[in-house]
């Protein structure tokens, strides 16, 4: 009798724990484990891959290089870019030839005025032609004048096209430098170091494993789109050797379809977590999970307004 009392007590203890579901709450059984956000990161140039940066297993963050493709003619443009930049640029602040052109107006009416004033005084001194000589002089110093703040003008249009190169140059150079679009795991690589790559080429398969997607559906004979929507849930895992793990998250979607067999399909948007002293994430894409739904608390959104 003790021995069969023993026997039920190791079977309660070995069986697994598991939530009791509400009546008025409804709880989603075989719910699939989905990704929210994953990318296969493209190359976006033609080149040969001279840098790969990651491996299979390496969690990475957004903005992380991945790759690099060669970039050894894009920076030859951009330093050729840069040099004939500072020199439009020099051209543009000098103003030498501006204040050159001003002092040789002065002299040229100085001396029209004095080759003016010496035949007002002494008709027939200067002979008509050097007057309209020394006129046309100090007009062609009025105009050089012009032409020199034309030059200047033009040298500084001139330095903002260059600029304009270089920042190709470097929009060039960036989209040869491969980053990560988001924050997650390497779990594919492609290519391998001396590849050549074409635009849209996959390097690596990225995905995001913090938070992970959980979709079930609902029963529409029972539950209105609007007792379930936004609301917190439950998600409850089995592992290896019957071990339960529980974790929490939202309703982020409600289907407007209703399926041939009457249900509406739901995620929820759940936040996984590792295991203890470990890298290993717990809850991961393509298991099943039971969802329980808390139809009867508010909206996460409504609760948050209210604060």
């Amino acid at each position: 009798m003790v021995r069969a009392l023993l026997v039920v007590v190791l079977a309660l203890l070995a069986a697994p724990v598991t939530s009791t579901a509400r009546a008025d709450e409804p709880m989603l059984r075989r719910c699939l484990v989905t990704l929210v956000d994953e990318a296969k990161v493209p190359a976006r140039e033609p080149g040969v891959l001279v840098e790969l940066a990651v491996r299979e297993g390496q969690d990475i963050t957004k903005g992380q290089v991945i790759a690099r493709i060669d970039d050894n003619q894009p920076q030859m443009e951009k330093r050729k870019a840069r040099a004939e930049h500072d020199q439009a640029v020099a051209r543009a602040e000098s103003d030498v030839d501006i204040r050159f052109s001003k002092e040789s107006a002065g002299v040229a009416k100085l001396e029209w005025d004095k080759a003016e004033e010496s035949h007002r005084r002494a008709p027939q001194s200067v002979s008509e032609i050097e007057r309209k000589r020394l006129e046309l002089n100090f007009m062609k110093s009025t105009l050089q004048i012009e032409q020199a703040e034309l030059e200047q003008k033009l040298a500084r249009l001139a330095s903002e096209s260059k600029q304009v190169e270089v920042d190709a140059a470097e929009s060039a150079i960036e989209r040869r430098l491969i980053t990560a679009p988001l924050e997650g795991e390497v779990v594919e690589v492609f290519p391998h170091l001396g590849e050549w790559m074409q635009p849209g080429d996959p390097l690596a398969r990225v995905v995001r494993t913090d938070k992970l997607r959980v979709e079930g559906y609902v029963d529409s004979a029972k539950w209105d789109p609007e007792t379930v929507r936004d609301r917190p849930v439950t998600v409850i895992v089995t592992l290896a050797g019957d071990r339960q793990e529980t974790f929490s998250g939202r309703i982020v979607f409600t289907s407007p379809i209703v399926e041939s067999g009457g249900d509406y399909r739901v995620w929820a948007e759940v936040e996984n977590r590792r295991e203890k002293n470990s890298d290993i994430w717990i809850m991961r894409p393509g298991m099943t999970a039971t969802m329980q739904i808390h139809s009867d608390q508010a909206p996460l959104a409504a609760r948050a307004a209210a604060r």
